[in-house]
């Protein structure tokens, strides 16, 4: 069928292969939802990316305590509240100190005033670190002897 005017022509296809909008549009619809369902693992992956690099850090810095402790003789090693790291923003570092039995290495007292002549001599240095992400912190324990 053909319908002409004076400036073109029109022709209707009865047989004509192809898709309508209506189609197009909820092909379109329906693969932004398949792909929404895809991506929403994949970004919840990336935000939580960066966890690995954070407990390395933190236990770096834990582990940097430990041997800024090292020269300090046993008994002056004393507790430190939880503080931020300097150059570190969202870090905090806290030691802990207990004295412990040398021979079975069980806790005998974690009070921080306490003397390690008092005890047996050896002392449990913890450092933990502290980030946003890792809320339990990273921590490192050091042994440390009188002798």
């Amino acid at each position: 069928m053909k319908f002409r005017n004076s400036k073109f022509e029109i022709r209707i296809c009865r047989n004509a292969a192809g898709f309508t909008l209506i189609e197009v549009v909820l092909i379109i619809v329906m693969v932004s939802i398949f792909m929404a369902s895809i991506m929403l693992p994949f970004i919840s992956s990336l935000r939580q990316s960066d966890l690995p690099e954070v407990a390395t850090i933190a236990y770096f810095l834990a582990l940097e305590k430990l041997e800024e402790l090292a020269p300090i003789t046993t008994g002056s090693i004393g507790a430190e509240s939880r503080t931020a790291v300097s150059g570190y923003g969202e870090y905090e570092r806290e030691v802990a100190v207990c004295d412990v039995d040398c021979d079975t290495l069980q806790t005998t007292d974690c009070n921080p005033a306490s003397n390690p002549e008092q005890g047996s001599g050896c002392r449990k240095v913890t450092v933990t670190v502290y980030h946003s992400k890792i809320p339990d912190g990273v921590s490192v324990v050091g042994l440390r002897t009188a002798y």
